[in-house]
């Protein structure tokens, strides 16, 4: 798929944008925008696109995507083709007017949960209903009312945070956000997941001890070292899958750092929630 640049037409004296969609289809193009994007599927079926991951979704699920995050929704291919989707964005950027607030120090764990969640994650089923009515909140209100509403979101999801999981393993920090150390150590991880890379060596590269490295990876990046080796080898089986460059999905899971087909399926079911076959037959029918 040819990803574009997306330019969020937002106006120009609003910091939280609000769009509200009813129609066909979604949005039909792999793009990306510098804005974070909520996005409340009212209604609609289909499958979250992303630079190596998809997700499927269904009406009344709720996703964060972060700022420059490739992706697109896609209606599933057997929804009768007049039936329309409508869903509710909410568009907000961090370099924008925003960001003179947000470092204000009440609000630096708020700044800190965004910033620690820019892979983007889907809103736990447990509790879409309390993030809706927030949402719908928010939609209703004006000018400093929105804001506020907006703040008071953010607030309730990062109450959750510990629970959500990024939608994505691709991850993209710099030197304003301060995580140079955790930059450098997944570099490390990305040059070297094809082989057996442990989690002592990856901590000796940050000189950290493991314990205490564990704790650090966690909190900088929402995974366990373990989770995100198998996410980015995962990542890797996908797009040999889904460019066919592959003989048996024995060589995928060799080329992709496993030295078991047993465990390559499990942990792929685990990750993606499909069996490496289903995978490529969804990506078929879907793309």
């Amino acid at each position: 798929m040819k990803m574009i640049q997306f330019n969020v037409p937002a106006p120009k004296d609003k910091s939280v944008y609000v769009q509200e969609d009813r129609l066909t289809d979604f949005y039909p193009y792999f793009h990306k925008h510098e804005e974070y994007q909520f996005m409340w599927i009212v209604k609609g079926e289909g499958t979250l696109f992303l630079a190596d991951s998809f997700h499927p979704f269904q009406t009344g699920d709720i996703f964060l995507l972060g700022p420059n995050q490739p992706h697109v929704f896609k209606k599933n291919a057997n929804t009768v083709d007049q039936m329309e989707v409508e869903c509710v964005s909410i568009f907000f950027n961090l370099k924008g007017s925003l960001s003179s607030l947000f470092h204000m120090p009440e609000l630096a764990g708020i700044l800190e949960f965004i910033v620690h969640n820019s892979n983007g994650f889907r809103v736990p089923h447990a509790y879409t209903s309390r993030i809706r009515r927030r949402i719908a909140l928010l939609k209703k209100a004006n000018m400093m009312d929105q804001l506020m509403s907006f703040i008071f979101l953010l607030k309730e999801l990062s109450l959750v945070s510990t629970e959500l999981k990024p939608l994505s393993v691709t991850t993209v920090f710099n030197k304003d956000d301060g995580f140079l150390r955790i930059n450098e150590v997944c570099r490390y991880i990305k040059d070297n997941f094809r082989r057996n890379v442990t989690l002592e060596e990856a901590a000796d590269h940050a000189n950290l001890t493991p314990q205490a490295f564990c704790r650090y990876f966690k909190k900088h990046t929402g995974l366990t070292f373990v989770s995100y080796l198998n996410e980015l080898r995962i990542q890797e089986a996908c797009k040999l899958i889904t460019s066919q460059r592959y003989e048996s999905m024995g060589l995928v899971a060799y080329n992709s750092g496993f030295n078991s087909i047993t465990n390559f399926n499990r942990v792929f079911r685990s990750v993606t929630g499909f069996s490496p076959k289903e995978y490529f037959s969804r990506y078929k029918n879907n793309v």
